[in-house]
């Protein structure tokens, strides 16, 4: 340790409590045991203090749910919706990101970077709309593209095409519902492309590529148009704006929606889907196309 560098458990610096609480913690780490009674007792003996200084230390009880033998739902059951919606975006969401590979949410093997409840909701809305078309703007690993083209299978009718500007990290169609195509899904002529594709049929559109506000805004005026009426554009992780991840404070796809819902009365917010499972990445997402 350099002259420069403090003692976490400098007793000039730290006040008891939390002296006792780093301690505590540390104790349990190394020695990788759970917080018992007996554990208790034996630190207090190990590290010169009285137990009652432990057992009545304002830290202990977060402690102790961290380190008792408890599932989730018993140490995370008092967690509020914005703390679960942090955790999951950290651990579930992008735990491949985070250093939580084991916890990332994946679709028959296929890292997926959405929830379970809009999954679910999506398969709802291709049964009820039955598209032609799913066109996914921006693919990631292909884990979604994967999970659509799964649900299409099962309806029994449809297809998914892909668009992003790389594909280096998708994985390879495995499906005949599936396609990818490579490109900027801004670009006139893939706009073009896909818009003589889709022309004259039921078109489902989501997109997760760019979350910056003037991106997502031109890509809902450029594939708003393939929609049908009674289907839907789904401006994926409006979530952004309200928790204030990246590209916030950079307004990003929620400010993209209410924008084109400003200028454009074709489509409303449906929601009865943002709202249905309260946890969504896309609050104000869902647009339904009602003329």
């Amino acid at each position: 340790m350099t002259q420069n560098q403090a003692d976490p458990l400098d007793k000039s610096r730290l006040p008891l409590d939390k002296e006792i609480a780093l301690k505590y913690v540390t104790y349990l780490v190394e020695k990788r045991i759970d917080d018992l009674p007996q554990t208790r007792r034996d630190f207090c003996d190990a590290a010169g203090f009285h137990p009652k200084l432990l057992y009545n230390n304002p830290h202990i009880a977060s402690i102790a749910k961290l380190f008792q033998d408890q599932s989730s739902i018993e140490r995370l059951g008092d967690m509020t919706l914005r703390e679960y919606l942090m955790y999951h975006y950290y651990y579930i969401h992008q735990g491949y990101r985070y250093g939580a590979p084991r916890l990332q949410q994946r679709w028959l093997g296929h890292d997926i970077i959405k929830t379970p409840m809009d999954c679910w909701v999506y398969q709802e809305i291709m049964w009820e709309t039955r598209p032609d078309f799913v066109i996914e703007l921006g693919v990631m690993f292909g884990g979604a593209t994967h999970f659509y083209a799964s649900i299409l299978d099962l309806i029994g009718h449809g297809e998914v095409i892909g668009i992003d500007v790389s594909l280096a990290k998708a994985k390879p169609p495995q499906s005949a519902r599936m396609r990818y195509l490579e490109g900027s899904s801004t670009d006139p002529a893939m706009v073009e492309k896909i818009g003589g594709i889709t022309a004259g049929k039921r078109v489902l559109v989501i997109a997760d590529s760019d979350h910056e506000k003037n991106h997502v805004l031109a890509e809902i005026r450029a594939y708003a148009p393939m929609v049908h009426v009674g289907g839907y554009f789904v401006v994926e992780d409006a979530l952004n704006d309200v928790m204030g991840y990246h590209p916030v404070p950079n307004e990003g796809p929620k400010a993209a929606a209410e924008a084109f819902l400003a200028e454009n009365d074709a489509f409303v917010a449906d929601r009865r889907w943002g709202e249905r499972y309260i946890m969504t990445l896309n609050p104000n997402g869902f647009l339904l196309r009602v003329k």
